[in-house]
């Protein structure tokens, strides 16, 4: 088949604190027939990751000029189109293929204006794959293409709460008697959110919705999974690649010589205009919002709502009062590098927006705010005298007071696409505190030094990012100087945790793979090294907390909390460690044996000196600690949030002891 004529490809990366230098080269378009053409390209990226729900993506799209305006490398009116992909299904459609290299999967929106690019299997790091393929709807012949490509990250459905519970200004809170600003409120479905000063439903204390009514179904509420961009910034490189491939007309609204003289460059006349970026990877400033969304509208993405950037950041973690946190998801730069623009659902002009993407034009779709009302700011720490630590943080929001405050160096631009169903890997699971789950009953005392049988199935697996804390380690884009190397998957740290019991005592099994084991402290240190810390709730309300350890004088157990000394008297625990088979694999279910870089830890706790008795309900919670330098903590998993001081025992998982065998009576003659 004949090559169509192909024009020097251009990358779209983003960069605030450290580009990924995504890259998208050497892309062709070769005819098939008279309906698709096959698109050919080189991707590659580093940092990436994919753990299940947790992975990043490269929004990959095509623009095409046929040959009737193609005189030069300007974009003469209407003349760069895009190419619209071909897709039998979502998921890897026909005509996909990964070429060579790192393994790939393609995710195709319904509206086929580009697609989804991410690693194809668990794992993280480089992306480098050359040849890749994908149909698109055939294109006349000796058109030049253009391929691109934005870093995203990817939020999965579920729960998740508005608000700190702490003094953000204009925070969003669920209201109670009135007598209160300050509930969490717990956004449960996609469904329509009931706004007002009711009880139980959505209020604010500040730039409030509005009262008696509802933000409606349609408006991105956070529930529904969605892709952000990674960085908080639109890029001088992709800014002067969007200005390249749009009309003249439409290129002078949002060119603006006197702010980015110097940054951005436009040589040549019409059509054959190019502009060029002196540092492609930086962040591009003096953005209205109009400029962000007509970028957004042609990149075939769409604003975010003030609750999606909520969700973005808290993720489905319980909130903590006045937090300003990374991003629980993987966005870098959140809350310290730019106020961030969102659509408001304080403004009716914002709750009119239903998530409409824009279709690779600068028209922006109906439903989108053009006006300062329709949103408002989030996002960046204080950086005046009289703004106070609470002022923004995570859960704070002000409004644009003048149009100063548009174009400004401080403001990002932070676009969003509603996440197609197929985006789903699995879903995140966590506890919920009014879930009471049974403890396995055991007729024989489990060893603790071991593997043994019938400890039943684990109460928690944890080996995904949705388990490892602080959240700055799970991915690599909070690492900006490589003092701290993030987690590197199950083999670096993930655990199982079982419970099991009989009538004189609770069993704690945990099993964990690490790839190196240290702990050179004791007593109250132990935490600062590779060890256990359990938490649990017995019905009188004593709150028992407590670490295991095996360290370079041996096992160590210390009490932090609880009454007396009965349970160091009592307690029998075990740790052994295993180094011996060197394949590296976490675990999955029970307590497996054989397996390189394991370390089993066992406890048994008196029912008597921990204040249980069969059939009674109580809470608990673990931390499972790694050190790899035995100097201090490096990250931990938990199952659930609660168990890092300052304890808050409300949100420990809920379990409940079989009760005592009664005694069969002779039936009744």
């Amino acid at each position: 088949m004949k090559l169509f004529s192909v024009l020097a490809s251009f990358a779209l990366f983003a960069a605030v604190a450290r580009a990924d230098n995504l890259m998208i080269e050497n892309v062709t378009i070769t005819p098939r027939d008279a309906n698709t053409a096959s698109v050919k390209f080189d991707i590659t990226w580093k940092n990436s990751w994919c753990w299940g729900d947790f992975h990043d993506a490269a929004w990959v799209f095509f623009t095409v000029k046929s040959p009737a305006s193609s005189a030069g490398l300007g974009a003469g009116a209407g003349a760069w189109q895009h190419a619209r992909l071909i897709a039998d299904k979502p998921v890897n459609p026909s005509g996909f293929a990964a070429g060579e290299g790192t393994p790939l999967t393609a995710i195709v929106p319904s509206d086929r204006l580009g697609a989804f690019v991410r690693l194809a299997r668990d794992s993280r790091g480089l992306v480098a794959a050359k040849g890749v393929t994908i149909l698109c709807e055939a294109v006349p012949p000796n058109s030049l293409v253009r391929g691109c490509a934005i870093e995203m990250v990817y939020v999965a459905e579920g729960a998740f709460s508005l608000g700190s519970g702490g003094g953000e200004l204009n925070r969003f809170y669920q209201w109670t008697d009135g007598q209160q600003d300050r509930k969490p409120y717990r956004v449960a479905s996609a469904g329509a959110i009931p706004t007002g000063r009711q009880k139980d439903k959505l209020w604010a204390a500040g730039l409030t919705p509005e009262d008696r009514s509802e933000i409606p179904a349609a408006f991105p509420n956070g529930y529904t999974a969605f892709y952000v961009m990674k960085y908080s910034h639109i890029t001088l490189g992709q800014y002067a690649a969007f200005l390249g491939t749009i009309a003249k007309a439409d290129a002078d609204k949002q060119y603006y010589p006197g702010f980015l003289g110097g940054l951005i460059e436009c040589t040549g006349a019409a059509p054959d205009r190019v502009y060029s970026a002196s540092a492609p990877d930086q962040p591009c400033p003096w953005l209205s919002w109009l400029d962000g969304a007509a970028f957004a509208a042609w990149a075939g993405l769409r604003p975010m709502t003030e609750l999606e950037y909520e969700k973005a950041i808290r993720g489905a973690d319980a909130p903590m009062v006045n937090e300003a946190n990374p991003s629980y998801w993987g966005l870098a730069d959140v809350n310290e590098a730019a106020l961030e623009r969102l659509i408001s659902a304080g403004n009716a002009k914002g709750r009119k927006f239903a998530g409409t993407h824009g279709q690779g034009t600068v028209t922006l779709p109906g439903d989108w705010p053009t006006e300062l009302g329709g949103f408002l700011f989030r996002g960046k720490l204080p950086e005046r005298p009289y703004q106070a630590i609470n002022h923004l943080l995570t859960s704070g929001r002000i409004n644009a007071l003048d149009t100063s405050m548009i174009r400004k160096p401080m403001c990002g631009w932070r676009a969003a696409r509603t996440a197609p169903p197929e985006s789903a890997t699995q879903v995140t699971n966590c506890f919920d505190a009014s879930i009471v789950q049974r403890v396995t009953h055991v007729t024989q005392p489990p060893r603790l030094d071991g593997a043994p049988d019938g400890w039943g199935e684990p109460v928690a697996v944890m080996n995904t990012p949705a388990d490892l804390f602080p959240v700055y380690f799970r991915f690599v884009p909070f690492d900006y100087y490589g003092i701290k190397p993030p987690w590197q998957g199950p083999q670096d740290l993930s655990a199982t945790v079982c419970l099991a019991a009989d009538k004189e005592a609770l069993y704690v099994g945990v099993t964990v793979s690490d790839d190196r084991h240290i702990n050179t402290e004791s007593y109250d240190g132990i935490p600062a090294g590779d060890a256990i810390q359990i938490g649990l709730v017995n019905p009188q309300g004593t709150h028992w907390n407590v670490a295991l350890a095996l360290t370079t004088n041996g096992v160590g157990f210390h009490q932090f909390a609880g009454t007396g000394n009965t349970l160091l008297e009592t307690v029998d625990c075990a740790v052994k460690r295993d180094d011996s088979t060197g394949d590296g694999t976490g675990p999955s279910t029970g307590l497996g044996a054989g397996k390189a870089g394991i370390t089993r830890y066992g406890l048994r706790l008196p029912l008597a000196s921990i204040g249980l008795r069969p059939g009674d309900e109580f809470a608990f919670n673990i931390l499972v600690l790694d050190s790899d330098d035995g100097k201090a903590g490096r990250f931990w998993l938990r199952p659930a949030a609660g168990i890092e001081y300052p304890w808050r025992t409300a949100l420990y998982p809920r379990f409940r002891l079989a009760p005592e065998q009664p005694q069969h009576e002779s039936p009744q003659k």
